[in-house]
């Protein structure tokens, strides 16, 4: 029998993915600054409510919530209305607070259960792993998280922060291994251009596309274009294959 499939809410992306996430699954988003992760994140919970239907959870451990609402109407997306008509939660844990997200978790898997929750967006897992001081306490707090984060029996998508090492991106704490997929965003300077892109690095139980494809920030959000190529001119070009 064929697993559940959740909807990226990412135009152009699905079809790269089998029709979308397998529910249940735990996502990493990875990406250097300006990347497009809290529109990325913010999409996948937007699009999932107003398109499937399905309510979502946005937790942000960076980002004020009246901040968001306001850099997202640019794309049409009235957060607020979805919070009022309770398709959507918007919870802020600003950096002094990130420490009681844990502490608060039966409260946040109640709200699960009251709303029907769906999809929970998690920005930035990086800034909850830096409350700790060593990095093998963060790796092993991290992995604690994901561990508690599997019960909420959600489709969870976190962005995290990558950095550049050996002419690659990577990302810290382990988190790659721990997480079911993990989906790159490059924003890459390319002489006086800039390259937007995306990579599915992983993807299990997943048949993906195994290529980086353009991605545009539209008047709607975030579009990916499968059938297209970026070269290193920073142009884009029609795929001949």
């Amino acid at each position: 029998m064929a697993k559940k499939r959740i909807s990226s809410g990412i135009d152009g992306l699905d079809g790269m993915i089998e029709g979308g996430f397998i529910e249940g699954q735990i996502l990493l988003l990875a990406g250097n600054a300006g990347a497009g992760k809290t529109t990325f994140l913010t999409q996948f919970i937007h699009n999932g409510a107003v398109r499937y239907g399905e309510s979502g959870m946005f937790v942000s451990f960076e980002e004020p919530k009246e901040l968001l609402f306001e850099n997202m109407q640019r794309y049409g997306w009235d957060l607020a209305a979805l919070e009022k008509k309770n398709k959507a939660v918007f919870l802020e844990y600003p950096t002094q607070d990130v420490e009681h997200f844990l502490s608060h978790e039966n409260i946040i898997r109640d709200t699960i259960e009251e709303n029907n929750i769906k999809r929970v967006a998690i920005d930035t897992i990086t800034s909850y792993a830096l409350i700790y001081e060593t990095e093998y306490k963060r790796r092993q707090e991290v992995a604690r998280l994901l561990n508690k984060l599997r019960k909420w029996g959600c489709t969870i998508m976190m962005s995290s922060e990558s950095y550049m090492s050996d002419r690659e991106y990577k990302i810290r704490f382990g988190m790659d291994s721990l997480c079911d997929g993990l989906i790159y965003l490059y924003n890459i300077r390319e002489a006086e251009n800039r390259v937007r892109a995306l990579e599915v690095m992983k993807l299990r139980g997943t048949n993906h596309a195994q290529r980086i494809v353009p991605l545009r920030f539209t008047e709607k959000g975030i579009v990916v274009y499968p059938n297209e190529h970026v070269f290193e001119s920073g142009r884009i070009y029609k795929r001949k294959d």
